[in-house]
């Protein structure tokens, strides 16, 4: 599919809808054209639209209450935000539209949606993907956020977010030192709740070598 500037406006338009599986339907389209193929003919239009448009698009998903489209909103954010702001690098795109500003405009926008979020949200899925958002900026929160999600959630698209965070985790803590991205506590906390769930072993086993 190719996700064109009418293909987003009628999407953008779609978000409005009183009638939830149009929304719904709606939300699938942006999410899908976060999630599209970097360095393809999609990837100038989504990125120019979104810059253009950050502010219509919140205002459209930030009164949202399904819980479903909320994630696909917090998955449409944290993809936007992953792969063409901060993977920006591994491709070209020469736009007047796109600007460092405005791609900072757009991540200031995103941050604020989903903090608004966290403030008032409990829906064990919702707070994974604000958790996931945020661990986009290496934020040593998301870690209290994935306990308690992990104490009430252990589907396999949960397990893949927390599993992959963790190993990135990892990495970085190799790098910088781990106190930069998570606390001994948090590591206690994690690793104590992955036991009692008897899931993502292998990470497990990582957390309680890591000293």
């Amino acid at each position: 599919m190719k996700y064109t500037k009418e293909v987003l406006d009628e999407a953008l338009e779609g978000l409005r809808n009183e009638d939830v599986k149009e929304r719904r339907a709606a939300a699938t389209v942006f999410m899908k054209a976060a999630c599209a193929e970097l360095g393809t003919a999609n990837t100038k239009p989504v990125k120019e639209w979104f810059v253009s448009n950050i502010e219509d698009y919140i205002t459209a998903i930030k009164d949202e209450t399904d819980s479903e489209n909320i994630w696909r909103h917090l998955y449409t954010t944290q993809q936007f935000c992953a792969r063409y702001i901060q993977g920006s690098y591994l491709f070209i795109i020469n736009s007047e539209i796109i600007t460092e500003e405005n791609e900072k405009n757009v991540e200031e926008k995103a941050k604020e949606y989903v903090n608004s979020l966290r403030k008032i949200q409990k829906n064990p899925k919702v707070l994974q993907g604000i958790a996931s958002f945020f661990w986009v900026y290496e934020e040593s929160f998301v870690w209290d956020i994935f306990t308690e999600v992990l104490k009430k959630k252990k589907d396999k698209l949960t397990l893949s977010h927390i599993g992959i965070a963790i190993r990135q985790c990892r990495k970085l803590s190799e790098e910088n030192g781990r106190n930069t991205y998570i606390s001994d506590e948090q590591r206690k906390n994690l690793l104590e709740v992955l036991e009692k769930q008897n899931v993502l072993k292998n990470e497990a086993e990582m957390l309680r070598d890591w000293k």
